[in-house]
């Protein structure tokens, strides 16, 4: 039992191995590439995988674009996660900009989240996942929220104030200003402009 035990775990780690292979193939032609014209054969190519192995892995397209989608924000959700949780947290606008800053320079989480938000017909498996990431900065805003005293509606407050941060990425990212350093001064300055209406508000009802 011992040794069927060791192989047996043995096999799920080289199977983990092989799923993270995937996962990082996917999300380095995410930065190369427009997210919508990456196919699954083009990822298992980059992974050096057939398409046959690809799909024993990731049945269908959104599995896998909610796994990569996962493994990119967890590799930031602890930093966001100490802004909120540290002696002196965040101000709301520095935790603003850096949501939004994150989004502005990380183009592959970006074409993902606005696909996962835009998608009609999300598969509930898939679904269920990417609210579990979102439920997060929900969570995250509301916990910033109270402890700076706001004590009502932090849940209704979390909501709006990620839609709104997020929906300023979404409707300037392509901006006619050409200069990719100016399209972020102008998000980042709309951000900050935004925030503090949300500072001003919500600390209004300490």
């Amino acid at each position: 039992m011992v040794k069927e035990s060791k192989f047996a775990n043995l096999k799920e780690r080289e199977r983990e191995t092989r799923k993270q292979i995937i996962i990082k193939s996917a999300l380095l032609l995410f930065a190369n590439k427009n997210f919508y014209d990456v196919g699954m054969r083009d990822i298992a190519d980059e992974a050096g995988v057939s398409p046959a192995t690809l799909y024993r892995y990731f049945p269908c397209q959104e599995d896998l674009f909610i796994e990569a989608f996962l493994h990119d924000i967890s590799l930031v959700s602890n930093e966001f996660e100490n802004m909120v949780k540290r002696d002196r947290p965040a101000s709301i606008e520095e935790f603003a900009v850096a949501y939004v800053d994150h989004l502005f320079q990380n183009e592959s989480t970006f074409q993902m989240i606005a696909y996962l938000m835009l998608k009609d017909n999300l598969a509930h498996p898939a679904m269920g996942k990417f609210d579990s990431v979102t439920k997060i900065f929900f969570d995250l805003c509301a916990e910033l929220f109270e402890r700076y005293g706001v004590k009502e509606n932090t849940r209704f407050y979390a909501h709006s104030f990620v839609a709104s941060m997020t929906g300023i990425i979404m409707t300037f990212r392509n901006h006619p200003i050409k200069e990719k350093k100016m399209v972020r001064e102008h998000i980042l300055r709309l951000t900050r402009m935004t925030a503090a209406m949300y500072s001003r508000e919500l600390l209004s009802q300490k």
